[in-house]
């Protein structure tokens, strides 16, 4: 595995990836649905180089926390897995590939905290709605992964031939490099893709602090945070806001006015990528020209 420090991951390049479950119809419908999503999404990682942190798969729509080289990974990779689950869904179920017109949110994760707050929303995706009793109880999210040994039997994904792995992973892609282990199930082991070593890390190697930010969650604030508030455009007055709140975090209580032109550049993607704004009222709040932040994006 690459060697990552925590450091690493607020540099432009980690991700939450949220498909749109209020516009979105049934995706699982049973066992083997959820399985083939999940296999897709370790298959379609591993195919675009992204490293997956923590997951959850609902019924309608699916959360990944990533580390990509930047944003057009992130989005390449989500447009891949949506393209083959639909493929699935239409040879199986008959239906329109309707994942093409679901939105997605993909927000930038800047700081310690926010990221731990991310991944433990993600994993009580399910609690909070009530799909089941404890985190601990719902098999198609990541929690397993986490402070704990794999013990399941496994054999890698490379060593099957073409037949079976149309047959079990239900793709046609070139696996004879890939790391990937399946159980035996036919199901992609977690542990085989999610980097838990770096979850570990964000938690301190503490099983008993991971649990305990697990418990205190906010879910409530969370969910706008990181699944509502991206899929509105914000006023000018709500960016001018969002932009001090960020400019006094980042830089020791500063108004927005005093920082200098290189200061505010270094907002310019946490602004737009977590929140529904545009070049030209980003250009307006932040007093850069349209050129410079179209730069800024565009790298």
């Amino acid at each position: 595995m690459r060697e990552l420090r925590i450091e690493d991951l607020f540099k432009d390049n980690c991700y939450h990836i949220c498909t749109n479950g209020e516009e979105s119809p049934i995706l699982m419908r049973e066992a083997e649905d959820y399985r083939i999503a999940l296999n897709y999404m370790a298959i379609s990682a591993w195919k675009h180089n992204i490293m997956v942190l923590a997951y959850c798969i609902m019924s309608n729509h699916v959360h990944i926390l990533s580390v990509c080289k930047d944003r057009k990974q992130a989005e390449k990779f989500i447009r891949h897995f949506k393209m083959v689950y639909s493929m699935y869904m239409r040879k199986k179920y008959g239906t329109p590939e309707c994942l093409h017109r679901i939105e997605d949110s993909i927000s930038l994760i800047d700081s310690l905290q926010y990221l731990r707050n991310c991944i433990c929303y993600i994993l009580r995706n399910a609690l909070c709605a009530k799909v089941c009793m404890k985190v601990e109880d719902y098999p198609w999210s990541s929690y397993s992964c986490y402070f704990k040994k794999n013990i399941e039997t496994t054999f890698p994904v490379s060593t099957l031939s073409s037949r079976n792995r149309k047959r079990i992973l239900r793709t046609r892609t070139d696996l004879s490099d890939c790391p990937l282990l399946i159980d035996e199930n036919g199901k992609v082991v977690a542990h085989s893709f999610i980097r838990s070593d770096l979850v570990e890390k964000v938690f301190m190697n503490s099983g008993r602090f991971f649990l305990s930010c697990l418990g205190t969650c906010n879910d409530v604030k969370m969910e706008y945070e990181m699944a509502l508030k991206p899929r509105f455009r914000v006023n000018d007055t709500e960016l001018i806001n969002l932009a001090e709140s960020l400019a006094s975090s980042r830089f020791k209580g500063k108004n927005l006015s005093e920082l200098s032109i290189q200061s505010k550049c270094t907002m310019v993607k946490n602004l737009y990528f977590n929140n529904k704004t545009s070049i030209p009222q980003l250009s307006r709040v932040l007093g850069l020209t349209r050129e410079i932040v179209t730069r800024i994006l565009s790298t």
